[in-house]
């Protein structure tokens, strides 16, 4: 079962405190797919030799970005086009819009990775493949989180070549991101904005999305996990790390401090989920700490 994270920032303004606001709906930006891949000008590696003149042909020296941020009517660009005023880490990259204006890199992650959000990807129907070109030129390792419609080819061509059931694709409260270092698709449900949920790409089925999503309002279970292992021996024996394993719907996560070192182990895990799939989610965990002592109620 793949482990659970806590929600990366929103791309969308919050507008209550009590819920977070939805993606922008494929309703209200209907998909035109660009005749070309979306393209990745560098200005701060080569600035006179990126953007081109509309009427001449010609290269555009650029400086900085438009204080307005709106584009100059000559610069000959498209919606979806990536301009980076970036020196290491992408902060100060930004996405050509359809509304001819530049929007800052929103950076879900905080820490000056790149993310490109829906309000850009909902113009493409298959992302990943018209922005390799973008992800090579910028380095998938500075890239943290690509939005995603549900309707995207991501799904079909990553899980079984089949896309999401119509039930699941139909709904706009669903949040999916894919972060393409670690190749991992994140989903977020409405019952719990706060926290998401990890499928990476090299084990996840198609059908542990759509579990995970049909689970949402059914009655949670609850199971604490603690564990203090001494000596060397059996710490050498114990796993070190969230517990794995764990049916679909399950997620594991750190209550206090934790502490492992060489010859002392101790910490304590809260694994929540269906209640359903209680006793499994117990014998996973009894599974992942085989041959070893802890309490789990």
């Amino acid at each position: 079962m793949p482990k659970v994270r806590r929600k990366r920032r929103s791309t969308t303004p919050k507008t209550n405190p009590l819920s977070r606001p939805k993606k922008t709906l494929a309703k209200e930006i209907p998909i035109q797919e660009q005749a070309t891949k979306p393209a990745y000008f560098d200005i701060i590696a080569d600035p006179s030799n990126s953007i081109k003149s509309k009427s001449t042909g010609n290269f555009i020296k650029i400086g900085k970005p438009p204080r307005n941020l709106k584009i100059p009517d000559s610069w000959d660009v498209k919606p979806g086009d990536v301009i980076s005023w970036s020196e290491g880490r992408p902060t100060e990259t930004f996405f050509v819009t359809s509304e001819g204006t530049l929007l800052k890199n929103p950076d879900t992650s905080g820490s000056g990775y790149l993310t490109i959000p829906l309000s850009i990807t909902s113009q493409f129907s298959d992302v990943l493949d018209s922005y390799s070109t973008v992800l090579d030129a910028v380095g998938r390792n500075n890239v943290s989180s690509i939005e995603l419609l549900p309707t995207d080819a991501f799904f079909a061509a990553h899980f079984a070549k089949q896309p999401l059931p119509a039930s699941i694709r139909n709904r706009t409260d669903i949040k999916y991101s894919f972060e393409p270092n670690d190749e991992i698709l994140f989903v977020t449900l409405p019952s719990n904005p706060d926290e998401c949920q990890e499928f990476a790409l090299n084990s996840a089925k198609l059908d542990d999305i759509i579990q995970y999503i049909s689970n949402e309002n059914e009655s949670k279970g609850k199971l604490v996990v603690k564990f203090n292992f001494e000596g060397k021996p059996t710490c050498s024996k114990a796993p070190r790390g969230i517990v794995t394993g764990l049916p679909t719907g399950w997620q594991c996560q750190q209550q206090g401090s934790l502490m492992f070192g060489e010859t002392k182990i101790q910490g304590e895990w809260i694994c929540q989920g269906p209640d359903k799939s209680k006793d499994k989610a117990r014998k996973a965990i009894e599974k992942f700490y085989k041959g070893l002592n802890v309490e789990i109620k």
